[in-house]
């Protein structure tokens, strides 16, 4: 793992090319953090082929966000594992990547989810996101969708980051009683 990371000054370097949109050096990127986000993710996402897919939308969601990328709140690499972790939650939860999968359709249901099989899961979800506070779908969207830190978010809303905090708290909880009732 430490074979392929880069040094601070040489990932700057290659943060800004990718930020004026140089290719080669998102291919240095990838092949410096392709196998540790590969690692993290395989440990998530158990199969292979959805695993890759995982992979691959992380590095899009790295190319597309690259401008939001603050050296001054985290290591490159933490943010990319946290956008990684973020997709093979959401692969995992919604079966994004479930076509790729022989038998995926034909788990078994437990019985708590037993009455609910006639509406998808991700409907569900999407149905506790909704009943959120607009400040808190705001909230989530920034920090798990568009990759913002806690302060960016923060900031991009106007508000404080603890006020930030104890309303995410809040939503998690809110997500959390929607899936239960």
């Amino acid at each position: 793992m430490a074979a392929n990371r880069l040094g601070v000054a040489e990932e700057e370097h290659l943060i800004q090319a990718i930020r004026m949109g140089k290719q080669e050096a998102f291919g240095l990127l990838y092949d410096a953090y392709a196998p540790v986000l590969m690692g993290m993710i395989s440990r998530m996402v158990p199969q292979t082929e959805v695993a890759e897919e995982v992979l691959k939308e992380t590095f899009l969601t790295i190319w597309s966000r690259t401008h939001i990328f603050d050296p001054s709140q985290s290591r490159f690499l933490t943010w990319a594992l946290a956008i990684a972790r973020g997709i093979a939650l959401e692969a995992q939860r919604t079966g994004k990547y479930g076509h790729l999968i022989p038998n995926a359709g034909v788990a078994p249901r437990s019985p708590e989810t037993e009455p609910l099989k006639n509406l998808p899961e991700a409907k569900l979800d999407q149905e506790a996101f909704c009943q959120l506070e607009p400040q808190e779908r705001a909230i989530i969207d920034l920090i798990y969708l568009k990759g913002y830190s806690c302060p960016q978010a923060a900031e991009a809303l106007g508000i404080s980051e603890e006020l930030l905090k104890r309303q995410l708290k809040l939503a998690f909880k809110h997500i959390g009683a929607e899936k239960t009732a």
